[in-house]
This record gives structure tokens, sequence and C-alpha cells, in this order.
């Protein structure tokens, strides 16, 4: 899906967008024990310890957010001077607040506001009224309903042609021989990239997230990765300079855009479009990954979905909610907010614990009971506020698709779960293998 809030880097004029990898990130950091600070607890009283790069949260951090809900919903996390908010209301109206905070000062990723690994470039995501007003006008009807719509047809014969994987009693990694090909193939036509490029652009963008283990943050090869997305798609828009066709709407949107009279230089277009393409392309497959698991423990479930497809939406909204993948974005405080008794300070970062607000008891009834009939009228997986993902229209339309045509050809599939691979990451976790065969 188009998710704003991933950003990566491009490497052009080095005075303006250079990021440096700062030198206080320690790969393989392990967060000692912090003095308590303000907005901690009272001597005496128990309180949970948290913070982004601490292992327990990378390997699974439900436990400790549900801690931090009940415990302390506005958490200070010293080592990083950030507030972390678990709580779905809480995150639900603090980020659309634009007065109070910023992404643009210094960015809204892991990478900006926690490792420090990259600072601020061109990206819708990374920017505040009105500039960010006018740059997502720019873009935004290459993803509105209707067009999606109009791309439904192709969309369906991508996932049709991957679809023949899916043979009876042949072994099959539903992540990299399915899902993730229709989600690069889909954001290719989407964004107006060669549908043929589609598995060497997938390849920048695994590389950019994967993680080594233990150690958080962005590795090296992801930053060469990030500058060699950033070189592909500056030789794709100075092609379609020379060469422009009609079809391509959000390229020409960005070629054709003035901003007091002048034109976007390539750089900036590029950087801004490599937001588009990883947002387009990493989150989906695992949201798509965890919702297809938790169907192989619920058979129930699949058999409903199997025996009656119109269920298929509903459904995989309940694995929107219940795998959201992306740990957090933030923004950086520019007025004092008073929240829980706490107050943060202008400078100070804030955090928004995306998946933790998706299992809110107070939002949700059982919420870590996933369940294909609950109606949710709202869920954070696409943020909210003037930030909220761009890409929530195609994503509804590749995992109906993509659901409704694996359960036509595996109805019965079982996931080979002690095979499964997934990445801890900071900052994008979820599944990247999964095995199955047909039941």
């Amino acid at each position: 899906m188009s998710r704003e809030g991933a950003g990566i880097l491009r490497r052009v004029p080095r005075s303006r967008y250079r990021v440096p990898v700062h030198a206080a990130v320690i790969h393989g950091h392990r967060p000692s024990p912090i003095s308590r600070p303000r907005g901690r607890a009272a001597e005496g009283e128990i309180m949970v310890d948290y913070s982004p790069l601490m292992p327990e949260v990378l390997e699974n951090p439900y436990p400790i957010y549900k801690r931090l809900r009940d415990e302390a919903p506005a958490y200070y996390c010293e080592e990083f001077d950030c507030w972390a908010l678990s709580r779905f209301d809480d995150i639900w109206e603090q980020s659309g607040d634009s007065e109070s905070y910023s992404a643009a000062l210094r960015g809204t990723t892991p990478c900006h506001l926690i490792t420090k690994q990259q600072t601020v470039f061109p990206s819708v995501n990374m920017m505040d009224p009105p500039e960010h007003v006018q740059n997502r006008a720019l873009i935004s009807g290459a993803f509105k309903p209707r067009r999606v719509a109009a791309l439904a047809p192709i969309v369906e014969q991508i996932v049709l042609r991957h679809a023949k994987n899916l043979e009876s009693g042949r072994r099959v990694d539903l992540v990299r021989d399915y899902i993730a090909k229709i989600a690069m193939e889909s954001a290719c036509v989407l964004l107006g990239l060669p549908i043929e490029d589609a598995d060497h652009v997938y390849s920048y963008v695994v590389r950019y997230f994967d993680r080594a283990p233990g150690k958080p943050g962005l590795t090296e090869d992801g930053l060469r990765a990030a500058a060699e997305l950033n070189d592909y798609l500056g030789a794709i828009i100075r092609h379609r300079r020379q060469h422009p066709t009609a079809d391509d709407v959000l390229l020409n949107a960005y070629l054709n855009a003035r901003f007091e009279g002048k034109g976007l230089p390539d750089d900036n277009i590029a950087s801004q479009m490599a937001t588009l393409v990883i947002g387009s392309t990493d989150t989906m497959p695992k949201i798509f990954a965890a919702f297809v698991l938790e169907l192989f423990r619920a058979p129930g479930m699949r058999k409903e979905l199997v025996n009656d497809p119109t269920l298929i939406p509903n459904a995989f909204r309940e694995g929107l909610r219940y795998g959201m993948p992306t740990q957090f974005l933030g923004r950086t405080v520019v007025k004092p907010v008073q929240l829980h008794g706490k107050t943060f300070e202008p400078g100070q970062a804030v955090i928004f614990l995306f998946p933790s607000a998706n299992r809110d008891e107070r939002e949700f009834p059982d919420p870590d009971r996933f369940d294909i009939h609950r109606e949710s009228k709202r869920i954070l997986t696409f943020g909210h506020g003037n930030h909220s993902c761009l890409g929530i229209h195609i994503a509804a339309l590749e995992g109906e698709l993509a659901t409704r045509h694996l359960l036509a050809r595996m109805p019965e599939f079982a996931i080979l779960e002690p095979e499964i691979e997934r990445l801890k990451s900071e900052f994008v976790a979820g599944i990247v293998g999964l095995p199955a065969i047909a039941g």
C-alpha cells in the first residue's frame, strides 16, 4: 500500500539531502535500565519498561504494548527524549494535530526519530501544511477510488497470473511467490513504472527494510539500496520527460507540477516517488501473510470465506487491524501538549504505536481475538488525519482479490508453521516467508 510513513533516502546534492549514519547508532544495542524520568512511576510503584529497540519488543511487542496502554499510556523514553503513545483514541487525536506536532522538523520514521540514521529529505510524509497539503493534493488523484476501480481489471490479471503458482499439491511461498509479486506489480501499474521491472524494484525494497539479527536500524546495504532505488527512479523520470505518455497519472502530476511558478527538480521527484514505491510494496505482503496465517489457524472461518466470498472484504479489514506491521511513526512536538498528566515539550519526539492501538480494549472488544465478522468502524492501519495513508483503496483491492483467488485454488491450504520466516524490526516487522501446501 502507498504508505506515506515509509521514508527512503535519496543521495542527491549532498549539501541538501545527504543522510549520514549517526555515530550514536550502535548495532546490537540493548537498552540498559534507565532512571525514572518525569512522567514515570513514583518510588515503589511497579511500572513497565519500554524502548522501541528492546529485544523483548522486537521479539513480540504485544504484551508490552498492553502494559503500556494500561499502566503508562503516555510513556517517556529518556534515552531518545521521546514519548510513546499506545492507546487508540490518543493516537487518533494526536496524529491528526498538525499545529502541535511537525513531520517536517525531524522526519517521521524510526530512522529519523530513534536511530537517527536519516535526516529529512523530500517526501510527502515529511512535510507540514501548507506544503504538505499542496504536495498531497498533487498526487492524491492517482489513489482515489475511481482510479483504483479503473485499475481493478489490471490488478486482477496480475493476481490471476501469480495464482498459477497455487497448484494443488505444490509447495509455495505465499509471500515471495504470490502476494509480494502482486503488490509490486500492482504498484508499478499505479505509479507508472514498467511492470517488467517489478522484481528488480522489489529487491531494493527488501534490502532497505532488512535488518541484521540483533541489530536494530538500517544496514549499510539498506542505505545503498535506497540510493540505488533513487538512481533507478531518476532514470525513469528523465526518460518520461523526453517521452511522456498520457496514462502515467502520478508521474505526469509530478512532471507538470508548478509551485510558485517553478517545476520540481528530478531529484526531488525521485525522492518522493521512492516513498510511494516502498509504501506500496512492503507492508502489504506482511499484512496478507499474517491474515492468511490466522485463516489457517481458524479453519472454521476460512471455510466460511470459501463458501461465501462476499465475506472477504470485511475479513481482510480484520486482517488489516490484527496484523499491522508498521510498529510506529512519529512527529516532533512544536507546542506544549498536555496528555495523561504529562507535558510534551517542544523539541521532543512523540511516536504512535499503531499495532498497540489496533489491539486497544477501549476501542475493540476482545482485541486479541481474530474475528472475520468483527465490524471495526475505525482502525489505525492507515493512520489518521492529514498524513493518513494514500493507499487504503488499492490495499483493499489487492487484499480482496489475492484472498479470493487463494481460497479458490487452495481452499484447505496448510501453512508449514515451523518454517515461517519473520523479520524482527523496530520499523516494519512481520512475516517475510510463508511456506504452504494444499491441504
